[in-house]
């Protein structure tokens, strides 16, 4: 079996979200000083490699500890998209039947070798949204930090799809992967009544 590593590196220079908190980490300890090595860390739950819980939008949604952790486990498909937006077209034409969880390999993933946001990542539609609404997902996931269209005042896709009970992986990175099935593993930290988590996400290929 090959373990293929879809994680981000985090480090002080990695790319962001406008306005998301820039990683930082401070030596606590050192050997030479305390006898081990100990370093504080400054991140938001959406560094890196993260999965969004619905709490993220919804006052009223799942906080990351409270999903179902099988949702981070299991069969999933990755959708090659050539256009500029996700929508219900690719989904239709692409989508194994009896798929849980989907992830979509797109140009974005040449985006995330720059340590520059890009306001002109490719997203998911409105209408490729409600094409996941009715084939019953679990877990989404795109290869740039937000799944959603930059500037959306109404952060709409993602309060359709965690009304819908499923959860959003962003940030993997696709660069290298086929598009085909895998077996996905990117288990949250668990943090107690929190909108997020960032993961270290791999897929399992047979």
């Amino acid at each position: 079996m090959r373990i293929i590593d879809i994680s981000t590196n985090i480090h002080e220079k990695m790319l962001r979200y406008p306005g998301d908190t820039q990683f930082k980490k401070r030596p606590i300890c050192t050997i030479e000083t305390s006898g081990c090595n100990m370093t504080e860390l400054l991140l938001s739950t959406h560094t890196g490699t993260h999965l969004d819980a619905p709490f993220h939008f919804l006052n009223d949604g799942a906080k990351i500890d409270e999903i179902d952790i099988s949702t981070f486990i299991g069969k999933v498909q990755i959708i090659e998209v050539p256009d500029d937006v996700i929508d219900s077209k690719i989904i239709k034409e692409r989508f194994n039947p009896g798929i849980k969880r989907i992830l979509f390999k797109t140009k974005n993933s040449e985006l995330k070798t720059s340590q520059n946001f890009s306001k002109n990542y490719v997203y998911l539609s409105d209408d490729g949204a409600d094409a996941l609404l009715d084939r019953d997902i679990l877990l989404v996931g795109i290869d740039y930090i937000s799944i959603e269209q930059f500037g959306t005042p109404t952060f709409s896709i993602h309060k359709k799809l965690f009304r819908a009970g499923i959860t959003i992986l962003e940030g993997v990175n696709l660069n290298g992967v086929k598009p085909k099935e895998y077996t996905l593993i990117a288990l949250p930290l668990k943090l107690t009544d929190l909108d997020g988590s960032p993961v270290r996400a791999v897929l399992l290929e047979p």
